[in-house]
């Protein structure tokens, strides 16, 4: 697949998705893959009234039980409605192909101002030869599979292979007869889909390892010496009251300031600071290593070699380590097996169908692995802090009079500590 100029969108789905169809010229070529909601009918609606060319294909089973969506209202503004006969295969996801330049693709058919919660967001792709193949694709699909856009109702009527072909040209499609690698095209957003999902989810990582090295600096040595201090009042209050309830809490205190301890002294020496020219060229060696070297894109025989220079490139980029980029890249152009064009030998552009169902489940996966960053207390944290300084100094006032408090707590009280010990 060639490059592209690509973003994947999940607040700002809906609101990028509205910008690249009201910024329409000429025609736009949708297919959704399951229940659609409302938006997205509307903005389709809105280029038909707009006079664009607009052709539209729908699964065949009920797909106007959302409230004001009637698929029909497209055709009677002139748009080419084609309904998918019901034996036709499934559509792996959404797309969108607007003036033969954009791509979009993903969750278009949930979208909403509200991002789903179960969404993998939706990926725009500014590349005029992948649009080329998607639109070529569905023309394919249109000719195999749907009813034509004559059909009134999803279920009745005959295809008209016609009416395929008159629509395609009407949108400046050229229709042939389906061939085998067919689908290649769904593999191909499906792929894109995966590596646009894992370079946002590592880009995440390394944000809140920027957070949590930050932290450190600013208020890590504070932190511990609270929690040092909160134990060793547990211990004392303890041995004062013999309270089954303290000893819990004191057991609990001590494991805290071990994991913590132990995870501070484990931590790497923090790597020197990037400006904003260099993290973009470092965004960039990763997106294109990430292309080379993801195993959903290489032979059975190469897929382990692949995955530890996956996991290798991965580790890096959310460490922040830039050199150690620029030392995968030589390491993948020099070693056998690697080309500079094609990355692993037996790379193809896009995976072969039979891995479908894994990059679909993959991407189920990472769905589930960014909603859980999303839901840390720490993404929290970063979504509601635009300032990290302000809020480390906040943070810092907190534990200086908590620390306070354990100390005249101590003070008050005392009595020789009983260790305490995590098992």
């Amino acid at each position: 697949m060639n490059e592209a100029t690509d973003a994947l969108h999940f607040s700002d789905a809906h609101a990028r998705v509205r910008e690249q169809l009201l910024g329409a010229r000429t025609q736009v070529l949708c297919a959704v893959s399951g229940p659609c909601a409302r938006p997205l009918f509307d903005l389709l609606l809105g280029c038909r009234r707009r006079g664009l060319a607009l052709t539209v294909v729908v699964p065949g089973d009920a797909q106007d039980t959302a409230p004001g969506i009637a698929w029909e209202r497209l055709a009677a503004a002139g748009a080419a409605l084609h309904w998918l006969v019901p034996s036709a295969p499934l559509l792996e996801t959404s797309v969108c192909v607007i003036d033969e330049t954009v791509v979009l693709c993903g969750d278009l058919a949930r979208l909403g101002p509200v991002p789903h919660p179960q969404t993998t967001g939706v990926l725009s792709q500014t590349n005029g030869v992948l649009a080329a193949r998607c639109a070529q694709g569905l023309s394919d699909f249109i000719l195999a599979y749907a009813q034509g856009p004559d059909a009134i109702e999803p279920g009745q009527g005959a295809g008209s292979a016609r009416a395929a072909t008159d629509t395609a040209g009407a949108v400046g499609l050229a229709l042939h007869p389906p061939q085998p690698g067919a689908a290649a095209w769904q593999n191909e957003l499906l792929l894109a889909h995966t590596l646009a999902m894992q370079a946002d989810i590592a880009e995440m990582h390394r944000t809140l390892n920027a957070f949590d090295l930050e932290q450190d600096a600013h208020i890590g040595d504070l932190l511990r010496q609270c929690m040092d201090a909160k134990r060793l009042h547990l211990q004392r209050l303890h041995a004062q009251t013999g309270s089954d309830e303290v000893y819990a809490q004191a057991r609990e205190a001590q494991e805290r300031f071990d994991q913590y301890t132990q995870a501070q002294d484990a931590k790497p020496a923090p790597k020197t600071a990037l400006d904003p020219e260099a993290q973009a060229q470092m965004k960039q060696l990763y997106r294109k290593l990430a292309m080379r070297l993801h195993p959903d894109r290489v032979e059975a025989q190469d897929k382990a070699e692949a995955q530890a220079l996956f996991q290798h490139l991965q580790t890096s980029y959310e460490n922040n380590d830039f050199s150690a980029l620029q030392v995968l890249q030589q390491q993948v152009l020099q070693a056998a097996g690697f080309s500079a064009q094609g990355g692993v030998v037996g790379l193809s552009a896009s995976p072969p169908s039979g891995q479908r169902v894994a990059l679909q489940a993959r991407l189920a996966q990472q769905q589930r692995e960014r909603a859980a960053i999303v839901g840390s207390a720490t993404w929290q944290t970063l979504s509601t802090q635009s300032n990290w300084a302000v809020w480390f100094a906040q943070q810092a006032h907190y534990l200086r009079a908590e620390l306070e408090r354990y100390e005249r707590a101590m003070q008050a009280a005392p009595a020789a500590p009983a260790a305490v010990h995590a098992p």
